[in-house]
């Protein structure tokens, strides 16, 4: 029997009974929406929570820092790594790195007009910039051949304060402020020297872009050239003893640590490793999430101080697949179900169509066509009831997340990440593939104990059945 005949034989047979397939096929339409809402559910809470922790720093983005690993004991595990060029030479050769730059960073008092505020300059590759994710709002990136000019992060702005306004009691200067006002605006950076205090230094800076508010790691900092931050850099530690200890940035009532770039290690009067040259950090950024959460691991293997918002997304992910694994159960029930009414259908079909089995027998048929016939007529509800319940699934899927919206804009769970709307259920192509086949596959398991039990019928009892 060619199958094309079969497929239609088995089409025409099932809505003979229109009733009973419509029933049929309902009970795999619930089934199949149950498990892919279900597991829709637990999809949009895993990337709702990524697009949330994406917001306060990149994902592909692992920033390495000075020190040592320890373990949960608090004993330090392998030699303490230094943050100089032979390291920045070594990252950039791991598989899955697509770029690296080291930072220094420096902290100051800045002058905005007659306005004052206090400032993190970061110095990095200027030519790495693009890779490394800096995107903007308003301007552009600083170019190498140029000399003091930054970018600021989107809050810079309301970082600075008019004393004479305070002093007036004029509080609206604590309103947020357009961070395009701060473009094309020239900063006053004053550096304090570690050694004596008293002994400042004054370096100008242009800013020529503001970086948009995806990352709000960046939001409160400023960035430029690393050769223009390290001279910062040098004054603020001259006439230091520095070996890497810990200090507190000048103005900022915060604690830095200093740790900085050379490949050489010099010594000081004392003996000690000077480490004034040493870079602060060093960022790395991957191609993408999984490659983050790989490098990081292998840094952390080879006694780096390294550290991503990736990694935090491994208790996320085991919480995700919980929650998947639980809906997905209780759809998969409905389904199950489902599938016992494929088999009781497929079950009483033969009952009333003994004697049509025995005349195909009869007239030539084989075992495979009777089996093939029936195991096609349980794929065609399953076919049928997938694609319907994936429709349906949809359907409830929009229903769900205009819903959840609505009841987010109102204020009971936050609005939305970065100002897009959050949806609670996301239903991938891949689930939506899926899905369909499952109910095809539940359907063809559903129809082999009918279609044995049709082929095992004898042709002559089948006849003579009334």
């Amino acid at each position: 029997m060619l199958k094309r005949d079969l497929l239609l034989m088995a089409n025409r047979n099932l809505w003979r009974r229109r009733a009973r397939t419509i029933l049929t096929c309902l009970g795999v339409l619930i089934g199949t929406a149950s498990i892919v809402v279900m597991l829709s559910l637990g999809i949009g809470l895993k990337e709702s929570m990524e697009k949330s922790m994406a917001q306060w720093g990149s994902l592909n983005i692992i920033r390495v820092h000075p020190g040592m690993q320890f373990d949960r004991e608090g004993n330090p595990t392998g030699q303490e790594r230094r943050l100089n060029d032979e390291t920045v030479a070594e990252l950039k050769a791991i598989p899955g790195v697509v770029a690296v730059s080291p930072t220094y960073t420096v902290y100051g008092e800045a002058m905005l007009g007659r306005k004052r505020g206090h400032l993190s300059l970061v110095g990095v590759d200027l030519q790495a910039m693009e890779d490394l994710e800096f995107t903007l709002a308003h301007g552009r990136l600083p170019s190498p051949e140029e000399r003091f000019t930054v970018v600021a992060g989107y809050q810079v702005i309301n970082n600075f304060w008019d004393e004479k306004a305070m002093r007036r009691g004029d509080y609206h200067q604590y309103e947020q402020q357009d961070p395009a006002d701060l473009l094309d605006q020239r900063l006053s950076i004053t550096i304090n020297n570690q050694a004596n205090y008293e002994k400042k230094q004054t370096f100008n800076v242009f800013v020529v872009g503001i970086l948009d508010e995806k990352n709000m790691e960046r939001s409160w900092e400023v960035y430029g050239s690393i050769t223009d931050i390290k001279r910062m850099h040098d004054f603020m530690l001259q006439g230091t003893n520095y070996q890497g200890d810990t200090f507190y940035g000048p103005g900022m009532g915060r604690r830095g640590t200093v740790a900085p770039a050379t490949a050489q290690t010099s010594k000081s009067p004392g003996g000690r490793d000077d480490r004034r040259n040493d870079y602060n950090s060093i960022m790395v950024r991957t191609k993408d999430v999984a490659e983050t959460k790989r490098v990081s691991a292998e840094l952390r293997e080879r006694g780096f101080n390294a550290w991503s918002m990736a990694d935090g997304l491994e208790g996320i992910e085991r919480t995700s697949r919980t929650i998947q694994a639980i809906l997905g159960g209780i759809g998969g029930i409905t389904l199950f179900v489902a599938a016992l009414g494929i088999t009781n259908t497929m079950v009483m079909s033969i009952y009333e169509r003994t004697r049509e089995i025995g005349i195909m027998k009869v007239i030539g048929a084989s075992f495979t066509d009777v089996r093939a016939l029936f195991l096609a007529e349980a794929s065609l509800i399953g076919l049928f009831g997938g694609i319907f319940g994936l429709g349906l699934s949809f359907g409830a899927s929009a229903i769900i997340n205009k819903v959840s919206s609505e009841y987010m804009q109102r204020g009971m769970m936050g609005g939305a990440v970065g100002g897009e709307a959050v949806n609670i259920s996301i239903i991938p192509p891949w689930l939506a593939l899926f899905a369909v086949v499952f109910a095809i596959f539940i359907g063809l398991g559903s129809g082999l104990y009918p279609a044995n039990r049709a082929i095992k019928l004898s042709p002559i009892v089948a006849i003579r059945n009334e």
